[in-house]
């Protein structure tokens, strides 16, 4: 009788982990590629791909040496590009002044898409221009 209620317990904790064993959420999907900007590729920067239908996770990632690498769930994606560089006038408190040059319609009014097919890895390339 003592061991009834452990046994009991027991499952009812596995029955309850059972319908989790197959929501294993989204399927994430490795995406890589290059960014250039005006045929140099982007040294620093961040790359983010944002669900076009607002739902879901954002998969995002550093590009370092014109390459990114990450994991993003499948689906239709609008594509965000931010890299900074050096101004040559410092900041006002006489640090590097950091300043964005990829344009906005790659960034905060971007114009570009991507579509993350459910396939182990999706490969692209974005050459963005002035």
């Amino acid at each position: 009788m003592r061991y009834a209620w452990k046994s009991m317990a027991l499952l009812v904790v596995l029955g309850l982990m059972v319908p989790l064993l197959g929501c294993g959420g989204p399927t994430e999907i490795v995406v890589k590629g290059t960014v250039t900007f005006e045929g140099e590729p982007v040294e620093t920067g961040e790359i983010l791909f944002i669900p076009t239908n607002g739902e879901g996770p954002v998969g995002a990632g550093p590009i370092t040496n014109g390459e990114f690498s990450f994991i993003a769930p499948p689906g239709e994606k609008k594509v965000e590009i931010t890299a900074n560089k050096i101004s040559d006038k410092p900041a006002p408190d006489g640090l590097p002044n950091y300043v964005p040059y990829i344009p906005k319609k790659y960034n905060t009014a971007t114009t570009l898409t991507a579509n993350v097919e459910n396939k182990p890895e999706n490969t692209y390339a974005f050459d963005l221009k002035k």
